[in-house]
């Protein structure tokens, strides 16, 4: 029975799980955005959006408690160098809400004809794992500068504003 187990352990150890999450969670800040599992991403999400939101405080005690969450290797410390630097003033006027989790189409759209035969040669976002057909998602880091989105009856209205002003 699973009675009060709040994560899913990915059939892994307590010390090998966090060190596969503190490996996406950097990852991820090195790259902006990587392909795994929906599962690994939504389990380490919470941790990602946590460092960012240290790194918006940007002290030197939160440096310190962002650190001891990635661990004290060279990459880590790369990492909460970026987070410190370059995502701070990149998320700066955001709330939250740092990472986002896209899904992939689960469909090849060519015919098995159109393959080539023996290997076959499959793009890199499709959509689910060759070996286990596991769910796969890009999850990125959301871009700080896309702002609200306006309603399209405001833009109808800005459009024939604009055409009467012609």
């Amino acid at each position: 029975m699973r009675h009060r187990n709040s994560h899913n352990n990915f059939s892994r150890h307590s010390d090998h799980r966090r060190a596969m999450m503190r490996n996406m969670v950097m990852n991820l800040f090195e790259q902006g955005r990587i392909r795994t599992t929906i599962q690994k991403a939504k389990a380490a999400k919470p941790l990602a959006e946590k460092i960012i939101t240290l790194g918006k405080k940007g002290s030197q005690h939160h440096r310190l408690l962002a650190l001891s969450e990635l661990g004290s290797t060279v990459a880590a410390k790369e990492a909460v160098r970026k987070v410190f630097g370059e995502l701070k003033e990149r998320f700066a006027e955001r709330n939250g809400g740092y990472t986002r989790i896209l899904h992939l189409p689960r469909t090849i759209r060519q015919a098995k004809a159109d393959l080539p035969r023996g290997k076959i040669n499959r793009s890199r976002f499709y959509g689910t794992r060759l070996g286990d057909n596991s769910t796969m998602v890009l999850w990125e880091l959301c871009e700080a500068g896309a702002g609200k989105r306006e309603k399209p009856k405001a833009k109808a209205r800005k459009k024939k504003e604009a055409k009467k002003e012609s």
